[in-house]
């Protein structure tokens, strides 16, 4: 028995087009900077406001919600006319591919889409 193309490349297209957002964040004595956030997606990378709490993105098209909570390390957004999806930082993180200002730790997060479970 042969399954169609369409069963079998699935779970390949739905893992593919999951959306993830990349913020660059600089932190001295004092307190920490969000800075240029990225939103990346199967239809390319934008930029966000990657600062904690909500936001409307102007930059992204259909995106009309997303949420940040830094403490909780989780987030949400809706695209229009879809359900509420999710992302995490997992507390993931890598140095930046910039150069660091002096006094300053830098860091990129990712946080990946996942299941809702809030």
């Amino acid at each position: 028995m042969r399954l169609p193309t369409l069963v079998v490349l699935a779970p390949l297209v739905s893992f593919a087009a999951a959306d993830k957002l990349v913020v660059n964040v600089e932190c001295n004595t004092i307190r920490c900077s969000y800075l240029d956030g990225r939103w990346h997606s199967a239809f390319g990378k934008y930029f966000v406001d990657g600062k904690d709490g909500c936001h409307d993105p102007p930059y992204v098209p259909g995106l009309n919600d997303l949420c940040l909570d830094w403490a909780l390390g989780r987030g949400h957004f809706y695209f229009d006319n879809q359900r509420k999806r999710c992302l995490s930082h997992h507390g993931r993180y890598d140095q930046p591919d910039y150069v660091c200002p002096p006094n300053t730790n830098c860091f990129r997060w990712t946080w990946d889409e996942v299941a809702c479970t809030w």
